[in-house]
């Protein structure tokens, strides 16, 4: 492939994805958008779309059993414990800003 060809290929790609690109945008926005999540008990799943992680109840559920095993660990082995005593700082602060 010579030099020219490469330039005309190169040329024609950009010139369909300027065409190509508008144009999927278009036809998407035309699209049925998603029915809406059946109504599930707070703590069975996360809120995705939430901008509330930190207080996203079922984020926090996790966050408890992550530290009731620090504090098992800590309990059987005498490790991590610094880590599960602020880990469960971190837990009642974020309880008592509920």
């Amino acid at each position: 492939m010579t030099g020219r060809e490469r330039v005309r290929l190169a040329a024609a790609a950009l010139a369909g994805g300027a065409i190509a690109l508008p144009l999927g945008m278009m036809l998407s926005r035309d699209a049925p958008s998603a029915p809406a999540p059946a109504a599930v008990p707070a703590a069975d799943r996360r809120a995705v779309f939430s901008p509330r992680v930190l207080s996203d109840p079922y984020f926090l559920d996790r966050q408890r059993e992550g530290i009731e095993a620090l504090e098992a660990r800590c309990r059987e082995t005498g490790e991590f414990c610094a880590e599960a005593r602020q880990a469960r700082r971190w837990l009642d602060e974020r309880a008592a800003n509920r």
